[in-house]
């Protein structure tokens, strides 16, 4: 190869190393526009109807098997969800209003038929024997009030920290695993407020309509602590009902059907 070959060769060479480097960093994304192309491919509603199975593992292999209706509304970035357990007899009826992503939540027990209020520490129990505490059923992860930062970007998700700012909330902080793909939400994992790792909420499944539009299906959340998991199967979701407007209240989680 002659000189001037080898020297438009190198130069060529050099061209194209930049334009890649060019084009890397052109396409990477801040952790507001992760979010953001998350909240995209997430399907628009005022408000939906899930009907669900939950199935409880407990650390013995031990199974239990109960049927939840659950309705949710979002208004001004707040998420409410007003959830009863159809069965099984033991805890048929039991019935949890969350508003404003928990910051209220009252839980009604027919067998008394009475309300109570879930506040404070008591939002970080246990939800009916489930590995849900009270405030992970209302908690928005995605919430723009909390702290977030791109810790890692591997072949197939970005790994996001959320530190959330509200002192009411159990949690020091959350790991989010975006699915780079489909930018829908993989994996989350808990962190109790002395740093350790608690708690992991894993999508199993996920359907994904011919506009990108993604809906989980299979959800599981596990206790890594108490070895203890539940998972919850989605049968059907309706979306954009006629609801009343006070739909939403104690009035409403006292009627013997919603």
């Amino acid at each position: 190869m002659s000189y001037i070959k080898r020297f438009f060769y190198i130069v060529f060479l050099f061209i194209l190393i930049l334009l890649l480097n060019y084009s890397a960093s052109a396409e990477q994304l801040t952790v507001d526009e992760i979010i953001n192309r998350v909240k995209e491919n997430q399907i628009e509603y005022e408000n939906s109807r899930t009907q669900a199975e939950m199935v409880i593992i407990d650390k013995n292999g031990k199974t239990e098997e109960r049927e939840i209706i659950m309705y949710q509304k979002e208004e001004d970035d707040k998420i409410s969800i007003l959830m009863r357990f159809l069965s099984p007899k033991n805890v048929e009826g039991v019935t949890l209003l969350s508003l404003d992503n928990g910051d209220k939540i009252q839980l009604f027990m027919p067998a008394y038929q009475r309300t109570r209020r879930i506040s404070g520490t008591t939002k970080k129990d246990n939800f009916m024997g489930t590995d849900f505490s009270y405030e992970d059923l209302g908690m928005d992860y995605q919430n723009d009030d909390y702290l977030k930062k791109l810790l890692e970007e591997t072949e197939t998700q970005f790994i996001i920290e959320v530190i959330p700012m509200d002192e009411d909330i159990n949690y020091s902080k959350f790991l989010l695993y975006i699915n780079k793909e489909q930018f829908y939400l993989d994996k989350v994992e808990f962190f109790d407020l002395e740093g350790t790792f608690t708690k992991m909420l894993e999508i199993k499944e996920v359907k994904i309509d011919e506009e990108g539009k993604n809906t989980p299906t299979k959800i599981e959340i596990t206790n890594i602590i108490d070895n203890h998991k539940t998972i919850l199967n989605i049968k059907d979701i309706e979306y954009d009902l006629q609801l009343a407007g006070d739909f939403f209240s104690i009035r409403t989680m006292q009627k013997p059907k919603l």
